[in-house]
């Protein structure tokens, strides 16, 4: 590896505000991202905007809090800081007004990714991982949206933003566990946007995001290089199972964070119906995904890294 650039990349999710400080540097392939320190802290912006429309006061000052914080561990531990953000901010009726009081405070822009950009830098990030030859898809799924990119080998083909993710649809259920019904109606609702999918016959599918690491206990694995295989009767397994009881209690069995457990069945959902919609039996959980890409886009592209590439053609 060459000389390499330390850059932080701070990550607005929809669940979780996450930042990753990485070393990246040049080779032919394109840049090289090696994570060196990974935190998160899940602020539910998705649910909130899912309820109410928009962020409201009180978790506006909690994300500025945290988004302070992890600033400070980045202007300290790196050269260079990003902040994007991603369906939640695209969505909230006080989304504008918010991103640039946030960009006020923080003295560092604050970038809304659409759901194009969004997706290319969910492939970048995870790029690495994906078979250099055949047809894949790639799901980033997260709290507010779910993106599809379908690739040849390392090449993308197409890619959608599904306006469902975690939890979106999981302010829609009802019930702990959820009602019959209502995961019946969620199913619907989620069969709705696959029409939306790129069209193709992929021979394998990967996974990135807050949905598919909790899904696979990446998200409690800090540091974490390897990847994880879910099928789809592994999944099935786990959905009795978040069916079964209250999430409270699945919480205190397993150790895990309540408001993580919540969010499960609406994420399993969302992954499982794509999965069925390719009619694939199982998927590849990778740890890299949208901040690696955004931290490899900032190397390559400086302060345009969050914007939309032309198209080619």
């Amino acid at each position: 590896m060459g000389e390499y650039v330390r850059i932080a990349a701070i990550d607005i999710g929809s669940d979780t505000v996450h930042i990753l400080i990485a070393d990246v540097s040049g080779s032919p392939d394109g840049p090289l991202v090696s994570d060196i320190e990974q935190r998160g802290d899940l602020i539910e912006l998705g649910r909130q905007v899912a309820t109410e429309g928009r962020v409201g006061k009180r978790t506006a000052t909690r994300l500025e809090a945290t988004l302070k914080g992890y600033l400070r561990l980045g202007r300290r531990k790196s050269d260079r800081v990003v902040i994007g953000a991603t369906e939640a901010l695209r969505r909230a009726a006080d989304g504008p007004a918010l991103v640039e009081r946030l960009t006020a405070e923080l003295g560092e822009p604050v970038r809304v990714l659409s759901g194009a950009r969004e997706a290319a830098l969910g492939l970048a990030g995870a790029i690495h991982r994906l078979d250099p030859v055949g047809s894949q898809i790639l799901i980033d799924s997260g709290g507010a949206s779910t993106e599809v990119t379908l690739t040849n080998g390392h090449v993308a083909i197409g890619s959608a933003s599904l306006p469902v993710g975690a939890a979106l649809l999981g302010a829609d259920l009802h019930g702990d566990p959820p009602e019959a019904l209502s995961w019946v109606l969620g199913a619907v609702r989620v069969g709705s946007v696959l029409a939306l999918v790129p069209a193709g016959n992929p021979a394998r599918a990967w996974a990135t995001g807050g949905t598919a690491h909790n899904l696979a206990g990446l998200e409690r694995i800090k540091g974490c290089s390897g990847d994880q295989l879910l099928t789809l009767a592994e999944l099935s397994a786990l959905a009795t199972r978040l069916l079964a009881k209250p999430a409270g209690k699945l919480a205190r069995r397993s150790g895990e964070d309540r408001a993580r457990i919540e969010i499960l069945p609406p994420g399993l959902l969302i992954i499982a119906a794509i999965l069925a919609h390719y009619s694939l039996k199982k998927v590849t959980v990778v740890p890299e995904g949208l901040r690696e890409g955004m931290a490899a886009a900032a190397f390559e592209y400086g302060d345009t890294w969050w914007q939309d590439l032309p198209q080619k053609g």
